[in-house]
């Protein structure tokens, strides 16, 4: 707030009571100029000061040398895409013809990209009423700063937080700076209202509860109103809601009557500016209005003298979005439409941007405007790509007001086409459907795209089943071109590898590339890289090697822009190249599908590949980028309205949060792992959010979720989600030889030592059949954790030994931990200390390389503790399924409530099962069952 001898709506030059947050920007810009970027979150009720905190960062940043750039969002605007950053570069299409404008993503970053030294501040304003387009885009700037030092502040009404902003900014952990504005105190106030008489600035605190915007408006009240309003306070003391809705209406009608007090043409302008907001000029206000502009001029200034207005380069602006709201509730809902009417039709006629043309056009379309139909199918088609859920709104008005001419009307259908396709990128993945089955049924010329996006959409929500169908229809007609046809054999072969139908995936690869030329470099490369994904899948890992070298090279030498369309085939050659080892190719080809993606806005494309850097950083260790990615995964999955991207999503988080977390954090956030009840995994059953419905990744999932089961102990569980429906048994290599580990551990813990022998060495035969490193080190993990519980320690050292000499030639830092731990403890119970301690300490020092934050605690147990070697552990044996989760949980810190409702129970219910945990555990508090749970996971050896 700022000390004015003269309170009320003018200028603020000091701030008052803030020498805290001061302190903080103060120290946010030093950091830039350090050359590190920070991220700056204010918050704060309505009216605290956080434009004038804002305002004052611009300020400091400006002169410690930084480009500043300011967006505000605005609270009758949120329809506007990218209204956040609507002034600070030129829009997309900023008019009609404008193709050759970069889209504002690319324009954003290539902004502060080009930021001199020492770098630049972005400050963003209310946006708790951003647009979802320009939340995106701030998110992934959080996240994927440009490279050059930025301070990126935004500021929001604690009452409605952008939870992706809080999330992302909370991630950045010490690079965030939080300010949580706190009302003014009365010393504060004192400072601000000197000069006047002491009870009246008592009075104003107790009616304004400290908050500067209340008090600059109360302060303009007689004593007798301010009396009553402290007699609210007084009856709700300490502060309650109905007490903070009673100031605020006060601070409305006190301005809305100081509205209603002026001429009628100051009246009438205060209103136009409301209604057109944050672009209103003098000359549109003269042109809405019908007033000379010497009357209009005339307003403006009474308006700004008022402290309600500013004009500000040539824009005409509310000082605060509650004086706006204030004027805006006193217009009609019919003047409004009028007044959206001529200032659309103004706009028109100025080439304005697309975005706000439309967004008049839309609040005063009327049903046969062909202007206004035009209008908001050009802007749709415009922003389908980068703003599609308000593209699909504006397509949706389109088809509304548009007159129907019947089922062959070509334009409705190629609008309706559009209004799928922006439905569809928005998440709006069944009403997109709902559409394209219209589009189909009716025939004509859409058609065929319909059915092509209805393959894409299918895909997404897991049915595969229609998805092939209707490829297979669309090639069963003929009469394609070989460009054409080509197309949907690659599509068939995807949809194939999803199915785990590798030796159709293959044949449709091989006819996509017999009949592809070399021109279609694109095309060639997506048939290359599924038809290596495919032969994996057959069992064919040196052919597989091959023809993956083949993909690389095809990819590697189409171009970015060819590349675009098609970016979402990184993700299947990602996944061939994580398998077969070659994590470096994998983090650099999806470093270059996130690079192409940054100027795409929402894309289908984005959950598959960050699954991919899920699997990735997992296998090299990097668990903490690893459950990151695969958080990143499930919220893009749920952008887009994915069930079958989440579901992948939600399995390759399973394995990084086992290691940093333990088997309870991993197993609290699995959903269901069997199939879909009443069809098979690639049918049209009902949409379940669970367990992925590809046949390929629901094996997966399985396998994950049956691991984590059996690092719990719970050896039966692990042992039944093995277990496969009958469907066609799978041939692949890394899914057959993770399922005998896991297979061999659970039979270890059940005391079936002819299983788990019979199955360490069948894994191990199949590992070296495919000559991959990483899963011989599975197979010789599986055999040496049979040896340790069941055989000897020294057979057991020599097979763990070998299988961290086979991770560490794979690049698989944990599991070589995981190895050295196994080593470490048998060489241990032969008596062999010197080797034992030194296996340890190179565990230790992987586990913590890694992040493995529970693991490392299961080793520290071990070595407090030392090993015990039966053929069956006592202790946590005995607890259930839900006794150890409900344990597990309890270890992490969480009370019996949070418990309660994270696993949807009571917390009555909680209590009991903890208290049958203490009796059979013979503990008396949560510290000696969190140590004899580490005890119990030593005597189970390391994590499987």
């Amino acid at each position: 707030m700022t000390a004015n001898r003269e309170v009320g709506f003018g200028p603020d030059p000091v701030l008052v009571g803030r020498a805290a947050e001061l302190e903080s920007l103060d120290s946010a810009v030093a950091t830039v100029r350090a050359g590190r970027s920070v991220a700056v979150e204010v918050c704060g009720e309505a009216g605290l000061g956080k434009t004038r905190i804002l305002r004052e960062l611009a300020r400091r940043a400006a002169a410690a040398g930084l480009l500043v750039r300011l967006g505000r969002a605005t609270q009758y605007e949120q329809g506007v895409p990218f209204g956040l950053y609507a002034e600070m570069v030129e829009a997309a299409g900023s008019g009609p013809g404008d193709a050759a404008q970069p889209s504002v993503p690319v324009a954003v970053r290539r902004m502060l990209t080009q930021a001199p030294e020492p770098g630049a501040a972005l400050l963003l304003d209310d946006v708790h009423w951003a647009d979802s387009a320009s939340l995106e885009l701030t998110e992934h700037l959080i996240g994927n700063p440009p490279p050059v030092p930025m301070l990126l502040a935004v500021a929001f009404r604690s009452a409605c937080p952008p939870a992706r902003l809080v999330n992302a900014i909370a991630r950045l952990g010490p690079a965030a700076t939080l300010i949580d504005l706190p009302p003014l105190d009365a010393a504060s106030l004192d400072v601000l209202l000197a000069g006047v008489p002491r009870r009246r600035r008592e009075l104003i605190l107790r009616s304004s509860l400290g908050n500067p915007l209340y008090i600059q408006a109360l302060s303009r009240l007689d004593d007798d109103e301010l009396d009553g309003l402290a007699a609210l306070a007084r009856r709700h003391d300490p502060v309650d809601d109905d007490r903070l809705a009673g100031s605020r209406r006060s601070v409305l009608a006190g301005l809305a009557a100081e509205i209603t007090a002026q001429q009628l043409s100051v009246q009438r302008v205060a209103h136009i500016a409301a209604v057109v907001g944050d672009h209103t000029t003098i000359d549109l206000v003269g042109h809405v209005a019908g007033l000379p502009m010497p009357v209009v001029t005339a307003a403006v200034d009474q308006l700004g003298r008022l402290g309600l207005l500013d004009a500000d380069g040539g824009r005409l602006r509310y000082r605060h979005p509650l004086m706006r709201a204030s004027a805006y509730a006193l217009t009609g809902a019919a003047w409004r439409f009028e007044a959206h009417t001529r200032t659309a039709g103004y706009l028109r006629g100025r080439r304005a941007s697309r975005q706000l043309v439309a967004h008049h056009t839309e609040r005063s379309a009327r049903h046969g405007d062909e202007t206004a139909v035009a209008t908001l199918v050009d802007a749709g088609v415009a922003f389908a790509h980068e703003a599609p859920a308000q593209a699909a709104r504006w397509l949706g008005t389109a088809l509304r007001i548009m007159p129907d001419t019947g089922p062959r009307d070509e334009r409705r259908a190629e609008v309706a086409m559009w209004y799928a396709r922006a439905l569809g990128r928005s998440g709006e993945l069944a009403r997109s459907r709902e559409v394209l089955q219209r589009l189909c049924r009716a025939g004509g010329p859409v058609q065929t795209r319909a059915e092509t996006f209805g393959v894409a959409v299918a895909r997404q929500l897991g049915d595969f089943a229609e998805a092939a169908a209707t490829l297979g229809t669309q090639l069963g007609r003929g009469g394609l071109d070989p460009v054409e046809e080509a197309k949907l054999h690659v599509e068939l072969a995807a949809v194939d590898a999803f199915r785990e139908e590798p030796t159709s995936a293959v044949h449709h690869a091989q006819r996509a590339l017999e009949l592809l030329d070399e021109r279609r470099s694109v095309l060639v490369a997506a048939a290359l890289t599924l038809r290596a994904l495919a032969t994996l899948y057959l069992g064919c890992a040196g052919s597989a090697r091959e023809q993956l070298a083949t993909a690389v090279v095809a990819v590697d030498a189409t171009g970015d822009a060819d590349l675009r369309p098609y970016v979402e085939i990184v993700s299947p050659l990602a996944l061939v190249e994580i398998q077969l080892g070659n994590f470096a190719d994998a983090d650099r080809h999806l470093a270059r599908a996130r690079r192409i993606l940054d100027g795409l806005g929402p894309s289908s494309a984005s959950p598959y590949l960050l699954v991919m850097e899920s699997l990735v950083h997992t296998r090299a260790g990097r668990l903490t980028r690893a459950v990151r990615a695969a958080e990143e995964a499930r919220t893009a999955a749920e952008r887009v309205g994915s069930t079958e991207m989440g579901a992948m999503a939600a399995a390759v988080r399973l394995r990084p949060v086992l290691w940093t977390a333990g088997p309870a954090a991993a197993l609290a956030t699995a959903g269901p792992a069997v199939a879909p009840v009443g069809g098979d995994l690639g049918s049209d059953g009902p949409e379940v959010v669970g367990p992925p419905r590809s046949r390929a990744w629901w094996r997966i999932n399985r396998v994950e979720l049956a691991l984590a089961r059996a690092v719990a102990g719970d050896w039966g569980g692990g042992a039944d989600l093995l277990t496969e429906p009958a469907t066609p048994p799978s041939r692949h290599p890394p899914v057959l030889v993770a399922r005998d580990l896991v297979a061999a551990v659970a039979a270890v813990g059940r005391g079936d030592h002819a299983t788990a022998r019979q199955v360490g060495e069948r894994a191990e035969r199949r590992a070296t059949a495919a000559g991959l490193p990483y899963e011989i080190g599975l197979a010789r993990f599986a055999r040496a954790f049979t040896a340790y519980r069941m055989e000897g320690p020294d057979r057991a050292t020599m097979l763990a030994e070998s299988a961290a000499a086979s991770f560490a030639a794979a690049g698989t830092p944990m599991e070589e931990a995981l190895s050295r731990h196994l080593a470490g403890a048998a060489y241990l119970v032969a008596g062999r200390y010197g080797p034992g301690a030194a296996a340890l300490d190179r565990a230790e020092t992987g586990y913590r390389a890694c992040g493995a934050g529970w693991a490392a605690s299961v080793l520290a147990g071990h070595r407090a503790t030392g090993p015990a070697r039966s053929g069956r552990p006592d202790g946590d044996a005995a607890l259930t399924v839900r006794e150890r989760e409900i344990a597990g949980l309890a270890t992490t810190g969480l009370s019996n409530k949070e418990i309660a409702t994270r696993l949807y129970l009571s917390p009555r219910t909680i209590e009991s099962h903890l208290n049958r945990v203490f009796a059979k555990l013979q503990v008396h508090s949560r510290t000696a069952m969190a140590r004899r749970l580490s005890e119990a996971a030593g005597d189970h050896g390391p994590p499987a």
